[in-house]
């Protein structure tokens, strides 16, 4: 048995023989069995690790704008000396997609663990998410399909899942009411949800009739459960936070984030950790942004200012164009990915839970142990880092 590290699920029943990968989803399988890899490169020219490590810390050194992107792909090790490397070289720290977890972490929602919903919840909500293209055993093993303890009918009589959206997805196709806003009224929608929920009639050019009627549902319910996206899909994170007050005033709510990459809970758990220290006097600044987009999200260094960028076991290029980028790039990273091409310096690592062992967090605050299934000679990241750190 092995852990998947395909995404924030980690799904603990994996079985990988020398042809096949049984149990795994078709992210999960796609990763556990990939064959992209990347050599180490320096200016786009194959070396070997220790001229790849020895560039990357002359870049580093030399930077005086410094950010790391990612962490959401690496282990906790990895991301603690990550963290400990930023804080050397007075680097900024930009994590996506986080501010949810980071809600969760401070107590202003309440959250639950996976087999809590398995067991208990009655309604399910995926809000801005299609969790059948983004965490595909979430359904089966968690949310919908499931018997679970108070739940032993499943989703024939004891669930109801509810998508709202901004298109109708995969996931809609399977439940029981689909709500497809408009990317630009969003805010119009949730207001009106809340109007409905405060038993007013809601002032929007929705069909009140239906918003009303969800209304209902979300008050009827014995413990609800909403998985939010973190994307341009999904509402502000203030609206969400609104919504989940006002729906624990009537009923009892749950929030868990699906977020892209397995290990985003974990990062800002220790960022957390990082920030709250007595002593902090750290220049290492967390700057959060929900779309992975163009710049730093809240005050940080603008990604095209900067001179040196880190991507942490994260594709930036997927997000940002490769012409927004000034600043040398450096990629430690188990595959190719598109900002691989385009960068600087290149550095393979072990995958986290296939030929790297390691801890990780399960989106719900489990803490999961990531056995080696197969030894391949690359060093982990931890490893990597390690030199880094020991070199600048």
């Amino acid at each position: 048995m092995m852990v998947c590290t395909g995404c924030a699920l980690l799904c603990d029943d994996i079985e990988v023989g020398e042809n096949d990968c049984r149990h795994a989803c078709r992210i999960g399988d796609a990763h556990i069995t990939s064959t992209n890899q990347i050599d180490p490169m320096v200016n786009r020219s194959p070396v070997d690790m220790d001229t790849a490590i020895k560039s990357a810390a002359e870049i580093l050194v030399s930077a005086e704008k410094l950010v790391f992107v990612g962490f959401g792909n690496l282990v906790t090790e990895a991301q603690a000396t990550g963290i400990e490397l930023a804080e050397k070289v007075g680097a900024e720290i930009k994590t996506f997609h986080t501010s949810i977890f980071d809600d969760i972490l401070d107590g202003r929602v309440k959250t639950c663990t996976l087999p809590e919903v398995r067991d208990y919840a009655d309604v399910i909500v995926f809000l801005g998410c299609d969790p059948m293209n983004t965490h595909p055993r979430l359904l089966s093993r968690y949310a919908y399909y499931p018997r679970g303890e108070k739940r032993q009918h499943g989703w024939e009589e004891d669930r109801t899942a509810i998508t709202i959206d901004l298109r109708f997805s995969h996931t809609a196709s399977i439940c029981k009411e689909a709500y497809t806003i408009d990317p630009n009224r969003q805010i119009e929608f949730m207001d009106a949800l809340m109007d409905a929920l405060s038993n007013k009639v809601p002032k929007t050019t929705y069909d009140k009739k239906r918003i009303l009627k969800l209304a209902g549902t979300l008050k009827k319910a014995e413990f609800g459960v909403i998985f939010a996206g973190t994307g341009a899909a999904a509402p502000p994170r203030d609206a969400i936070i609104r919504l989940m007050d006002r729906l624990n005033e009537s009923s009892d709510f749950r929030l868990l984030s699906l977020a892209p990459g397995y290990k985003l809970r974990s990062i800002a758990e220790q960022l957390r950790q990082l920030h709250s220290r007595p002593t902090d006097d750290c220049d290492v600044v967390d700057s959060d942004s929900n779309s992975g987009g163009s710049n730093g999200g809240d005050g940080g260094i603008d990604l095209h200012k900067a001179d040196c960028i880190l991507c942490l076991g994260f594709d930036l290029m997927n997000s940002l164009p490769a012409h927004g980028i000034n600043g040398k790039l450096i990629v430690i990273d188990p595959n190719e990915t598109l900002t691989s091409r385009y960068a600087d310096v290149v550095i393979p690592c072990a995958a986290g839970g296939i030929d790297a062992a390691g801890s990780a967090v399960r989106m719900d605050g489990e803490p999961i142990e990531l056995p080696l299934i197969r030894e391949s000679g690359r060093l982990s990241d931890v490893a990597i880092l390690k030199r880094l750190l020991e070199v600048v």
